[in-house]
This record gives C-alpha cells, structure tokens and sequence, in this order.
C-alpha cells in the first residue's frame, strides 16, 4: 500500500496526489485518536492507583481480609514498588479484588451524635 502511495504521489495525476493525501490524513487522524484513547486510559488508570494507595493508607490492619498483622505494610509496599516498575495498574486492580471489595467499606470511627437533650427554656 506503500508503494501505491509512493507511485500515485510521484506522478503527474493530480486526482491519484488528493487521494494519497486524504488517505494518509485519514489514517494520521485515526493514530491521533488512538492516542488520546490510550492517554485518557493510563490518566484513568493512574487515578485509581492513587485512589487504591489513599485507600490502603487509611485502612486499619485490622480491615484486611485474613490480615497476618503486617498485611497493610505488605500491600503499601506492593503498590509503591510496583509504580517503579510500571505496574501499577496491575497492582491497583489486585488491591481492588483482593482487599477493597472483600473488606467492604472502610470503618470510620465517628463519634455517635450525643442524646437528645432538652433545651434551657429562657
């Protein structure tokens, strides 16, 4: 398909040079849009990384499923290492399956509302 391009570029046919030209344009917008495509899924990826780290930084030892007492160290260590290695996407997906959506939400310890107490009357 190369050498076609070549050969209607290099001749005289002016008709033959538009559609090379439109055709090699088409295929340029088509690699443009790929790229953005796989930018917008790394940005989205890196997001639910950092989603994935805050989660594991919050979470009490005690919130891991089956923790062995050193289960929060080992996954933040897990998921920052696999950052320098370029995995990190699989690393937050693991922590997903594995960890978030067995344990559930996070517990919070917010403090219960106090009792209803009546108001001095003035």
């Amino acid at each position: 398909m190369a050498i076609q391009l070549m050969l209607l570029q290099s001749g005289e046919d002016v008709a033959g040079q538009a559609a090379a030209s439109a055709l090699c344009g088409g295929f340029g917008l088509l690699y443009i849009a790929c790229l953005g495509l796989f930018a917008l899924l790394g940005i989205g990826l890196l997001i639910f990384w950092i989603m994935m780290l805050i989660d594991c930084i919050q979470r009490d030892e005690a919130d891991f499923p089956g923790s062995t007492g050193s289960s929060k160290t080992m996954w933040l260590i897990i998921l920052l290492v696999s950052w320098l290695f370029g995995l990190n996407w699989l690393s937050a997906i693991l922590y997903y399956f594995m960890i978030k959506k067995k344990a559930g939400p996070k517990q919070t310890s917010t403090p219960a509302p106090p009792a209803n107490q009546e108001e001095p009357k003035s």
